[in-house]
């Protein structure tokens, strides 16, 4: 409830512009969420770099990195891959420099700080804020808000008596709804009518596809193919999840270990998957991959997934294409 509260102030205060906000000189795009735990934001913040790059802009990124050992500015990526550990720099930014060689890609604890310091350094025209809904301290161009299907918004109530950030009425502020993990159109649907948002505005419903096997340099792996049976482990907030992910995708998953979200894995903890493997291939996320050490003691793979949408991105991409045609807002 405390939380909630919070955040109704600090909305409250940024509508009213009493908020101390920096506007950068290029526009931004935020992707974000209002429930705690993964609603697959990377693989979406990666599909609209991708998106982007292809219609000729020069895209750059922004994140926090949650659970880094780091303070302050770090430069994950140069834009020529990752120059950071995921102990540096954060697992999942350090996931999108891999998956984005040529995109830059700072993280800060003040965004508006890593935004500065890379548009000084970068010739980018458009700024991605990985996790951007509940920063607002750097003004966007465009919110778009991911939710789960299926899951939605949970009871509706702010932590800790519930999953959210803030508010289920604070939806409103987005401008785009992205249902995400949908298995059809219909199911998405479903989900998107628990939101409190405006039906005016556009809403799109998107999956995650499971790819092939890529190995720690990000390139395709033969170290498990579809039909194989496989030992995996995650640190995600529903690990069960990914356990799904690889049976529904073909793979015959023999034994399953689960770590807390971030986990930062130890010789003790590769000591355990090796003993429990049992000599069976080790499939993991792209998440946990960036998180090994170098000196993995058996052979490791992960699962890459990639977005699809089902309905609804071209009115997005209009939108974001039209905004950024507009440049920044005053």
């Amino acid at each position: 409830m405390i939380l909630g509260a919070a955040a109704r102030v600090r909305r409250f205060l940024s509508s009213a512009g009493l908020l101390p906000s920096t506007r950068l000189p290029r526009p931004v795009v935020s992707i974000g969420n209002l429930v705690m735990g993964g609603a697959g934001k990377t693989p979406h913040v990666i599909h609209l770099a991708r998106w982007l790059t292809a219609q000729g802009r020069r895209v750059g990124v922004l994140s926090r990195g949650y659970g880094r050992k780091s303070r302050g500015v770090l430069w994950v990526s140069d834009g020529e891959g990752p120059i950071a550990t995921a102990a540096e720099g954060g697992d999942e930014p350090v996931l999108i420099a891999r998956s984005l060689p040529g995109v830059p890609v700072v993280v800060g604890e003040s965004r508006a700080a890593a935004g500065r310091e890379l548009l000084e350094k970068c010739a980018v025209d458009v700024v991605l804020l990985d996790d951007g809904f509940q920063h607002l301290s750097l003004r966007r161009d465009v919110d778009l808000l991911l939710v789960e299907c299926g899951r939605g918004l949970g009871n509706r109530w702010t932590a800790p008596l519930g999953p959210l950030r803030e508010p289920p009425s604070h939806a409103r502020f987005a401008d785009a709804l992205v249902i995400t993990k949908c298995p059809d159109v219909e199911s998405g649907a479903r989900t998107a009518r628990t939101v409190p948002f405006p039906s005016v505005r556009p809403r799109a419903f998107s999956r995650l596809l499971p790819g092939g096997i890529v190995g720690r340099d990000g390139l395709s792996s033969k170290a498990a193919a579809v039909g194989d049976a496989v030992f995996a482990f995650s640190g995600l907030a529903r690990n069960a999840q990914f356990r799904d992910t690889l049976a529904a995708a073909g793979f015959r998953v023999e034994g399953f270990l689960s770590f807390p979200d971030h986990h930062a894995y130890g010789g003790g903890d590769l000591d355990r998957i090796a003993r429990e493997a049992g000599g069976l291939p080790a499939i993991t996320t792209e998440k946990d991959l960036v998180r090994l050490p170098a000196d993995v003691p058996f052979s490791v793979g992960a699962l890459r997934v990639e977005v699809e949408y089902l309905e609804g991105w071209g009115k997005i991409s209009r939108m974001i294409l039209d905004r950024l045609e507009k440049g920044p807002r005053s």
